[in-house]
């Protein structure tokens, strides 16, 4: 390596650092209120909001800021709402809409988060919006735009470029069909690389799924959604945090391992790859006990010392009866092949398939490993994702129907719930 590379190598690195110690800070700032039940002002929440804006500006330039310009933070009625309020879902009552910036008419989508009692989440607002800023504009990785506050309320939204459908639309519209090899390929390598931004920049994302991904009209797909990211340098001490979504949830989280860090995002991935593949999840138990049984079903109940590597928070004597009952059911036998056959994915592909999927996270591929596979290095091109462009095809006789199809999509991916939108 040439000492110009190696400069450039110290520099880059110096900056993911910089970020995730930034990023850390700001969840530390958070959770200390949280600890205390000291609710955060007004004053002190736009005093957070310059702060991510400094993590998006490191982000997104390379190189943290020589100054930071003092600055009011956005106002909400600076965004015009489009359409109608998208979904609903859960009991955080988030809820997106999509909008456009007054000033500039870029299209955005716009966030917020709301208690069914009138308060707010700006604690939650604020830390969701620090992990989007910490992306930094990433190509796989919904950019960032600001956080707003509706003027004389305590209603916080994160503002983000709007990208369209979610990918698990996309596979709607396909009728469930999976998807070619080739653009399993580019989808996929799309999204290793945003996954090793995110890691190298200290997040651990933990509910990747098909709902949390968007795909553009040029066909890049994007990651978004950051209600369940931690910071994996937090000083809080380790513990349980449940999080993500069943079928795309690691070993390690479902044995309720407190010590989970990024490699649970490489195994979402891995299931996502899978079901492009098959055209459904190649996991899909009813509960967490189900759902360990299903994935020992399809790769063998791990041996002893792979049971211990998932750090399992779970020592009782029923569970460990049920785990020795289901490798004598079971046994070790690996049948991922099984599910996706050599004519599907032929052994290149299926090498960094059965890299993600492993349970032993000692042994399973980090997003970074997956990308220096043949597979991804050898004769790969940047493609759009071709179902998407059948989709896009369609907008010209379309139009309106498309436009519900995106809108109702985003609110899908990014986990959506009560109504109480921006109002401008």
């Amino acid at each position: 390596m040439s000492a110009a590379a190696a400069e450039v190598e110290t520099v880059g690195a110096s900056m993911t650092d910089t970020v995730a110690t930034r990023l850390a800070a700001i969840c530390d700032m958070i959770q200390a209120h949280r600890a205390s039940g000291t609710p955060i002002s007004a004053r002190r929440a736009a005093a957070i909001s310059a702060m991510i804006d400094d993590v998006a500006a490191t982000a997104a330039e390379g190189k943290p800021r020589a100054f930071r310009r003092k600055r009011r933070m956005a106002s909400a009625r600076g965004y015009k709402q489009e359409g109608r309020r998208l979904g609903q879902q859960g009991g955080r009552g988030a809820v997106i809409v999509r909008a456009s910036h007054r000033a500039t008419g870029r299209a955005v989508a716009v966030k917020s988060l709301h208690r069914r009692s009138g308060g707010s989440y700006v604690g939650d607002v604020l830390r969701e919006a620090c992990f989007a800023a910490a992306g930094g504009g990433h190509p796989a990785l919904v950019t960032f735009r600001t956080v707003a506050r509706k003027p004389g309320t305590t209603d916080y939204s994160i503002v983000m470029d709007y990208v369209g459908p979610s990918l698990r639309a996309v596979m709607g519209d396909r009728g469930g069909r999976p998807f070619p090899e080739a653009e399993v390929r580019r989808i996929m390598r799309q999204l290793l690389a945003g996954a090793e931004a995110m890691h190298g920049r200290g997040i651990v994302h933990r509910d990747i799924r098909p709902d949390n991904i968007l795909v553009s009209d040029g066909g890049a797909v994007k990651i978004c959604n950051y209600g369940a990211a931690k910071s994996i340098a937090e000083k809080d001490p380790p513990c349980y945090d449940p999080a993500g979504t069943c079928a795309y949830v690691a070993p390690e989280v479902l044995v309720k391992s407190a010590d989970h860090g990024a490699l649970v995002d490489a195994w979402s991935l891995g299931c996502v790859m899978a079901e492009l593949l098959t055209g459904k999840p190649p996991f899909a138990g009813e509960d967490e006990a189900h759902q360990l049984f299903k994935i020992f079903d399809v790769l063998g109940v791990p041996c002893r010392r792979a049971w211990q590597a998932l750090k399992p928070q779970v020592h009782d004597d029923k569970v460990q009866l049920w785990r020795a009952r289901q490798q004598r059911r079971v046994g070790r036998r690996n049948r991922l092949r099984e599910l996706v056959p050599e004519e599907t994915l032929p052994g290149e592909g299926f090498q960094v398939l059965k890299g993600l999927l492993t349970c032993d996270p000692e042994k399973r591929l980090t997003a970074a490993t997956a990308l220096q596979c043949p597979w991804f290095t050898e004769g790969v091109d940047d493609a759009p994702v071709s179902g998407r462009m059948v989709t896009v095809s369609k907008i010209g006789a379309m139009a309106s129907k498309s436009l519900s199809l995106a809108m109702s999509s985003v609110g899908c991916a990014l986990g959506l719930l009560r109504p109480k939108a921006l109002r401008v």
